[in-house]
């Protein structure tokens, strides 16, 4: 099972972690923004061969109001508190099954049966997000323990491999980061996005974009 069985977890810990300006509270956690590192390797294309299902475990399914969703009785309302305030998305648990897969992946082929709408947590991989004690980092990477995934095969080791920068990896990349600035914007996330998305639409690059306010800054020079 994968570390985050509640997907807004993981954005918010992880996604909006690194791309906050400004502190906030999640369910009553504070998290403190820190200086964050895009990697140009963020631009890099992977593959996503079929009959692999490594990356689909059963975990929550997490949609903004506004985002096209499966008609199912499962998706319900769900509320989570953002800096004391109560924010409404639609969420499946997925508890109503046993499957170490999610419901929507097909065990024969291994592809998403709600592609075109799948949730924002899959649909932003493979950017992955480290959180370092200093600084945090974005770049574009296989998953860190990618070998103990399962298949539908029940074999291990997901079979998705990173490859070359191409336009359309470029595109794909500002696309993804579009969506992560509509569901930091619905939380209420002061963030980097309107400073990253134009560096990523203007791209490839060959060197990082580093990101650091002032408070950061002079904090630093302090230390």
């Amino acid at each position: 099972m994968p570390r985050y069985i509640n997907s807004t977890d993981k954005i918010v810990f992880s996604y909006f972690a690194a791309i906050c300006k400004k502190e906030f509270t999640y369910e009553g956690k504070l998290i403190i923004p820190k200086p964050l590192q895009v990697s140009p390797l963020i631009f890099r294309d992977y593959t996503c061969p079929s009959h692999c299902g490594g990356c689909c475990p059963r975990f929550s399914l997490e949609y903004l109001p506004s985002e096209p969703r499966p008609d199912i009785v499962t998706i319900l309302p769900h509320y989570v508190s953002v800096n004391d305030r109560q924010l409404l998305l639609y969420h499946d648990a997925q508890t109503d099954h046993k499957d170490h897969h999610c419901r929507f992946l097909d065990k024969e082929s291994g592809r998403c049966n709600i592609h075109p709408r799948r949730p924002f947590h899959c649909d932003f991989e493979l950017i992955r997000v480290f959180i370092g004690k200093k600084q945090n980092r974005l770049t574009q990477q296989m998953f860190g323990r990618g070998w103990q995934f399962l298949r539908i095969d029940n074999k291990r080791g997901c079979l998705c491999k990173i490859t070359g920068v191409t336009p359309r990896s470029v595109d794909e990349v500002v696309r993804k980061l579009k969506r992560l600035k509509e569901w930091a914007d619905h939380f209420g996330i002061v963030h980097w996005l309107n400073e990253i998305i134009p560096w990523a639409a203007s791209g490839p690059h060959t060197q990082p974009l580093s990101l650091v306010t002032k408070e950061q800054l002079i904090k630093e020079i302090k230390i």
